[in-house]
């Protein structure tokens, strides 16, 4: 699910902050018989607004249709764009009646959709050519069946480490310090000194009684030490 942040916005809107600009500058649509001060707030009025359209209907595509095609992505959130700044373009043009407003409004799906569409294209492209992240070696010390399954977790028992993975248990003769190593590079911690746990592997991490319940998604309850609390906390996991 898609985090939207101050930082995300903020960066978002930058584009149409300085398109407002210079629109403003360049003045057209008959606003050069306005004000600059005038020009200034119209413009980036509406590419402010346009672009809050625009992350609005990009975040909610990411979440619910992330898999929507670049053609049908463009034309839905360029139409979020379109919608937003609608206002604006009625002020400008509410004594020249529908047709100047539509056309207006015409002109700036187009620009909207091509615009929009070159940002996804470029945005999957990026997303295509960057390398997966290595897989565990730890997986390649483990039967066919569960090379290719998600790590849980690592508990040591005796002189022998017990893997949790999607694909079920199996037992290895190493050291958990090893097993560890090996299983870089997931994202883990300790919460006890005789298990490690991979963040993906979390189900649920909750409360009772003044203890920490580690969860893993086989079902398996992990224990939790005081020092494993904290890193628990630290890592924020709660």
């Amino acid at each position: 699910m898609p985090q939207v942040s101050i930082h995300h916005i903020l960066k978002g809107l930058l584009t149409p902050l300085l398109a407002g600009v210079v629109l403003a500058i360049l003045a057209p649509f008959g606003t050069s018989s306005f004000s600059v001060a005038f020009r200034l707030i119209y413009w980036i009025g509406l590419t402010l607004a346009g672009g809050l359209g625009a992350m609005g209907a990009h975040f909610i595509l990411s979440r619910k249709a992330p898999a929507t095609s670049v053609l049908i992505w463009a034309g839905l959130q360029s139409a979020g764009a379109t919608l937003a700044v609608a206002p604006f373009v009625f002020n400008l043009h509410t004594h020249s009646g529908f047709g100047p407003i539509l056309t207006t409004l015409f002109y700036i799906w187009v620009v909207a959709i091509v615009i929009t569409a070159f940002g996804q294209l470029a945005g999957r492209r990026h997303i295509s050519t960057e390398p997966e992240p290595s897989r565990p070696a730890l997986l390649d010390r483990l039967p066919a069946s569960f090379r290719d399954a998600t790590l849980y977790a690592i508990s040591s028992e005796d002189h022998y480490v017990r893997i949790h993975s999607a694909a079920g248990e199996h037992m290895l003769l190493m050291r958990l310090t090893d097993a560890e190593d090996l299983a870089a590079p997931l994202v883990g911690l300790k919460p006890h000194r005789s298990w490690w746990v991979a963040e993906a592997g979390v189900e649920s991490v909750t409360k009772s009684s003044g203890k920490t319940i580690i969860q893993i998604k086989s079902g398996t309850v992990v224990p939790v030490s005081r020092e494993g609390a904290k890193r628990v906390r630290e890592a924020g996991w709660i």
